[in-house]
C-alpha cells in the first residue's frame, strides 16, 4: 500500500521560534500556517520565517544561510553520479539523519514532485521515516527541503548528491 503525500499535517503543543525572532509561536498561530488552502504557500511562508529572503531551492538556502552567518556542512555523497542508482529510499533518508535525531513535533518535505502535483508531506516526526519509505513518489531523484518548524531548522538534500542540516 502506497502513502500519498498529504497537504495539510496536524500540530503538537510545540511552539514555534524563528531565528530573527526569539519570541515563541502559540499553538494557534502554528496551526494556521500549517492549514493554508494553497500547500505550496506553507512551505514559502515557513522558509520566509525560518530563513528569510530564500527561495524552496538548496543554493538559494544555502546562499541565504551564509549571508545570514548561519553555520552548516555541506556533506557531498562520494561518487553520486555512478552510484545514485543503488540507493533506496530509506538508504537516502538513512545516511542524510545518521546520528542525528529528528527535531520534535512536525516536519514539512517539499520535494520536486511537489511542483508538479501542488502536494507536500506534512506529517508527526515519528512517522517520517515510515512515511518516505512508503511513498508512491521516490522523492530523491531531485531536489528535497525538510523543514522543522518547532526548531527553525532546514535540512536540505541537493540533487547533486549532497546534504545539510541548517539551524538544527
Amino acid at each position: 500500500m502506497a502513502v500519498q503525500f498529504a497537504r495539510v499535517g496536524k500540530v503538537g503543543a510545540a511552539r514555534l521560534r524563528y531565528h530573527d525572532d526569539p519570541t515563541p509561536r502559540p499553538e494557534a498561530q502554528i496551526r494556521s500556517i500549517l492549514n493554508m488552502n494553497n500547500s505550496l504557500s506553507l512551505p514559502l511562508d515557513l522558509l520566509e520565517r525560518i530563513l528569510p529572503g530564500a527561495t524552496l531551492q538548496p543554493d538559494s538556502i544555502l546562499a541565504a544561510a551564509e549571508r545570514r552567518g548561519l553555520a552548516y556542512k555541506f556533506v557531498a555523497i562520494p561518487n553520486w553520479a555512478q552510484t545514485e542508482a543503488q540507493y533506496g529510499k530509506t538508504d537516502l533518508f538513512d545516511l542524510i539523519f545518521a546520528g542525528k535525531p529528528l527535531p520534535p513535533g512536525e516536519v514539512v518535505v517539499v520535494a520536486d514532485g511537489s511542483f508538479i502535483s501542488g502536494e507536500l508531506l506534512c506529517c508527526a516526526v515519528d512517522e517520517l521515516r515510515q512515511r518516505v519509505s512508503l511513498s508512491s513518489q521516490f522523492m530523491f531523484d531531485g531536489d528535497v527541503v525538510f523543514m522543522w518548524p518547532q526548531v527553525a531548522g532546514l535540512t536540505v538534500f541537493h540533487h547533486e548528491g549532497g546534504f545539510t542540516h541548517i539551524g538544527w
